[in-house]
């Protein structure tokens, strides 16, 4: 087998307290990576020039006018030098391992070219929480991992951007992450990459995601509408285009997904997008969620009436 070279991608959007620490951590890989490309996607807040400062031997630091996450990871790979792709957004952390067990799967499954990990989530300095996953027992050393849908569609992600490596051949072939799309072009990717073909997967925790940084989209806007990756999903499930044995599980995943936003939506008061997205009917392929969430709709409904009337 050929020498394995890591080229690491971050798309960096005004992430001026967080990216030190990314960084850190990948520097602190006991396998090193090869490269380190950072797209600087227009930020303006001094991101840019403190990654600048470090002088990191094998750091390159590209800059554009701002154009999304997707467009950033994507010109980072095609500027990546070698064949397995390392992502890890501006405000995550690696483990020390993180490299390594990779290059351990890669050597294991050598006919594959996707890799992922699992991943704990930082609340809060110091507050750490697990995902809840639907993959049962798996070998510390990996395994294929063919269900992706039905596991997404049971729990959390087993994985996330940062906790990916891809080969450039599979990425390109797939098409990248699409532009345009603010959010869910992760979950668009990952979906395109089980539809085509298995993952190997490790069941170790080798990521810190952080939900507590600064500037992150999901805490800006709250879709009140289906995202366009699962939009696309229904679109090939309905035209035939995916196997008769995977369409159901895929109509599981939309319909948590369709579940989810309606549960934030209900979160921030958005009460009519939460009833639409209800309404929609592959929601009912999670009906526990959908009842649920529904009940819960009705109450907020009744304690808005009650409030106008009092007032």
């Amino acid at each position: 087998m050929s020498i394995i070279r890591f080229s690491v991608v971050i798309p960096l959007y005004n992430k001026v307290d967080s990216v030190f620490r990314t960084l850190a951590s990948i520097c602190e890989q006991r396998f090193a990576a090869a490269e380190i490309i950072v797209i600087d996607d227009g930020s303006t807040d001094g991101s840019a020039d403190k990654v600048a400062t470090l002088n990191i031997p094998n750091l390159t630091l590209v800059k554009q006018k701002n154009k999304g996450v997707s467009a950033a990871r994507n010109l980072g790979v095609t500027l990546a030098q070698h064949r397995h792709i390392a992502f890890i957004d501006a405000d995550d952390q690696w483990t020390p391992f993180y490299l390594y067990e990779m290059s351990k799967l890669i050597q294991r499954f050598p006919k594959h070219q996707c890799f992922a990990s699992n991943y704990q989530k930082v609340i809060e300095d110091g507050v750490y929480r697990n995902p809840k996953l639907a993959i049962g027992d798996i070998s510390p050393i990996g395994c294929v991992m063919d269900n992706y849908f039905e596991v997404c569609a049971k729990g959390d992600l087993p994985f996330m951007p940062s906790s990916l490596v891809i080969s450039r051949q599979l990425f390109k072939q797939i098409g990248g992450f699409p532009v345009g799309e603010a959010m869910g072009e992760d979950q668009a990717l990952f979906s395109q990459i089980a539809l085509q073909g298995s993952l190997i997967y490790s069941p170790l925790v080798l990521m810190l995601y952080h939900t507590d940084s600064e500037n992150r989209a999901c805490d800006r806007h709250i879709p009140q509408d289906i995202l366009p990756f699962a939009k696309r999903l229904l679109a090939e499930v309905a035209a035939g285009q995916v196997n008769r044995l995977t369409a159901p599980f895929v109509l599981q995943y939309c319909a948590a997904h369709i579940c989810h936003l309606a549960k934030m939506n209900i979160q921030a008061g958005q009460l009519t997008a939460a009833k639409q997205l209800l309404k929609h009917p592959v929601s009912k392929l999670k009906p526990l969620h959908r009842n649920l969430f529904g009940m819960w709709l009705i109450t907020q409904y009744l304690f808005q009436q009650l409030q106008t009337w009092r007032e």
